[in-house]
């Protein structure tokens, strides 16, 4: 349904060092920068899906990016922890969003909640 996506970062940095740490673990890596921009996208491929862009505000946001298994999401979950990032929701099963949704939450540097989610099959 979305082609790509971008939001708008006031510690451009901080956030683009955070996004290479925890989206590393998903399988999506750094495509580009440059001062004021970076395009994030799955390994192997070229096209561009998620971008961040340097701005003088940033309005929270909610994003949610999609896990093979529950060790990525545990992989995004420390990644963000070792890089010292702030947990927002260790990894684990929310069946408050179903029986099988099984997820970890970050906050990026400009306090954006970040996730990486499973639907598992077993549940």
């Amino acid at each position: 349904m979305i082609d790509h996506f971008e939001i708008k970062v006031v510690n451009f940095a901080q956030c683009k060092r955070f996004y290479q740490a925890v989206l590393a673990p998903l399988g999506v890596e750094l495509k580009w920068s440059d001062e004021a921009a970076a395009g994030f996208g799955r390994e192997g491929e070229e096209r561009v899906a998620f971008l961040i862009e340097k701005f003088d505000r940033s309005v929270p946001s909610h994003i949610a990016f999609g896990a093979s298994s529950k060790e990525a999401v545990g992989a995004f979950h420390q990644a963000g922890i070792d890089g010292g990032f702030r947990c927002n929701g260790e990894p684990g099963l929310r069946t408050q969003y179903a029986p099988n949704y099984y997820a970890a939450f970050l906050f990026d540097p400009d306090g954006n909640n970040v996730e990486a989610v499973i639907r598992l099959n077993y549940v």
